[in-house]
């Protein structure tokens, strides 16, 4: 799964020389083979566009044939989903199984080329699930197709762990065990004052020890709960991203798959609620200085850590160089050195903390190319 994590350690990798490569597996039309042979043609123009840049043949081996082993890995191909995604340079290579399709591109520059990622993070969505028994606490980091559950080290991993009980009290003891010997409870509402305080003890624990785990994420939480746990919980939470609406019932019944639906049924609307809303925060700045759609304004922005919300026009690229000094944009055609000067305003609004949307032509304001937000 493609987290902000993977992201954060792509940028953090980059040589002065890296290598991109987007494709469709194939999957869709049913014919893994011919995302094989495009993988093949692209794996080659990298390998040209390489040696343009001044790649030493002896140097290109490190970029390729570990891309070259990955064609001939036939079970590692035959698992792909619809999109594969490649990143590489003189030491690393990186590649993501993607749940979106890609354009057939390839890009050789001094930065990984990220923008077509962006739909991963944005109409894919990225939540996490807390899965919440006295039995169990279960964390799933979710898209809309993928889970899967994340190792928490420090926080309880039931009722009777969180409160350092060798033996479930009395007032809970009308359930049964599991083959290891833990407790099971079947608990079908409050049992009086006492389990209530002891649930409270609970949950107040696995708040606090999943705030510290979680602490510098800004993903948004779906509990997933026994209805009168919610409100308990919700009392108890640290956690700035938990949602109020969540999904009921008792988790340990669900499979991690249909915790998954239940989940995307809430944020679904909540991403293009967002995206709305920044197409509308848009429509209601311009002309006052805090929105724009001119690139040379919207790259200075972006690396001077201003935009709040970058929206981009789908399959669009934009080749030009830029100087911090002076604070210039020129734009180019691709050639002598140039960057992607929308993949260059991505990465900087991304990782200061702004919003990047790849829209269709018809959503971006005006059918412009770029407009962005900025925060002053």
């Amino acid at each position: 799964m493609f987290t902000r994590d993977e992201l954060d350690r792509l940028l953090k990798n980059q040589r002065s020389v890296n290598l991109s490569i987007f494709l469709a597996t194939g999957v869709k039309e049913g014919n893994a083979q011919k995302g094989k042979i495009r993988f093949k043609n692209l794996i080659k123009q990298g390998a040209d566009l390489l040696e343009k840049e001044g790649i030493k043949k002896t140097e290109l081996k490190k970029y390729i044939e570990p891309m070259e082993k990955l064609v001939d890995y036939t079970k590692f191909w035959n698992t792909l989903d619809r999109g594969f995604a490649v990143f590489a340079n003189d030491q690393d290579l990186y590649h993501y199984n993607m749940p979106v399709e890609f354009e057939d591109t390839v890009v050789v520059k001094n930065d990984f080329y990220i923008k077509p990622l962006f739909p991963i993070f944005q109409r894919n969505g990225q939540y996490y699930i807390l899965a919440m028994s006295q039995n169990q606490v279960r964390l799933l980091h979710c898209t809309r197709d993928e889970v899967k559950e994340v190792e928490l080290k420090d926080v309880p991993k039931n009722f009777v762990e969180a409160l350092n009980y060798d033996e479930p009290q009395p007032q809970l003891q009308h359930g049964s065990r599991n083959s290891d010997g833990s407790a099971v409870f079947h608990g079908h509402g409050y049992g009086g004052e006492d389990e209530k305080v002891d649930i409270a003890k609970y949950f107040q624990e696995v708040s606090q020890k999943l705030y510290k785990e979680l602490k510098n994420k800004e993903i948004p939480m779906v509990l997933a709960a026994v209805d009168y746990l919610h409100p308990i919980f919700h009392d108890s939470n640290k956690y700035p991203h938990l949602l109020k609406e969540g999904i009921n019932g008792n988790p340990d019944n669900k499979k991690d798959e249909e915790l998954l639906k239940e989940g995307w049924r809430i944020i679904k609307p909540l991403l293009e609620k967002e995206e709305e809303e920044a197409l509308d925060k848009y429509h209601q700045l311009i002309g006052s200085g805090k929105a724009s759609h001119n690139i040379e304004e919207i790259v200075n922005s972006a690396y001077n850590k201003r935009i709040e919300a970058l929206m981009i026009k789908e399959g669009t690229q934009l080749w030009g160089s830029y100087q911090p000094t002076d604070q210039k944009v020129e734009i180019g055609d691709g050639k002598n050195g140039e960057e992607e000067l929308l993949n260059f305003a991505s990465i900087h609004t991304f990782i200061n903390g702004g919003k990047v949307y790849i829209l269709e032509e018809e959503k971006m304001p005006k059918h412009h190319d770029v407009a962005a937000i900025f925060r002053f």
